[in-house]
């Protein structure tokens, strides 16, 4: 049985790793297939392919936490436009409203609120009280809307 010599672990300094992160960013953002990815940096840098996947976690994971950020940023300066836009005397009604409602599906307030003819509220009595025509009518008004 032989037995292979153990190779001296070497470690990547920070500055290579941030460098070998932001290639597999730009190289995925490039469309380019994972496979590749890892022959071309594990030959550039001379480091194993499962060192390349570990660094291929590590740059996906920091490019969604960018998304991530910017899409909080792009919300909350969203926010603070529009109400910046609600909150001025010299904006016409018509952009003020318009920037309240665009406030309300931000912070997701839009739900639409029940209609009066809302089967669900109606209550057994008062459907009981109904007479045959107006019950026919809504039936008709409800199947209408469910197409």
């Amino acid at each position: 049985m032989t037995d292979s010599p153990q190779k001296k672990r070497v470690r990547t300094p920070r500055d290579t790793q941030a460098l070998i992160v932001a290639l597999i960013q730009k190289m995925i953002s490039h469309g380019h297939f994972t496979c590749d990815i890892k022959t071309a940096i594990a030959e550039k840098f001379t480091i194993s392919r499962r060192s390349v996947e570990r660094y291929i976690t590590r740059a996906r994971r920091e490019m969604q936490q960018e998304v991530e950020n910017y899409l909080e940023r792009h919300r909350a300066e969203s926010f603070f436009f529009y109400r910046s836009i609600a909150d001025s005397p010299h904006s016409a009604d018509r952009d003020r409203l318009r920037a309240r409602e665009r406030i309300d599906k931000l912070l997701s307030l839009d739900t639409q609120a029940p209609s009066e003819n809302d089967p669900a509220d109606f209550k057994l009595e008062d459907l009981k009280k109904m007479t045959d025509e107006e019950f026919d009518a809504l039936y008709q008004k409800n199947l209408k809307k469910a197409d």
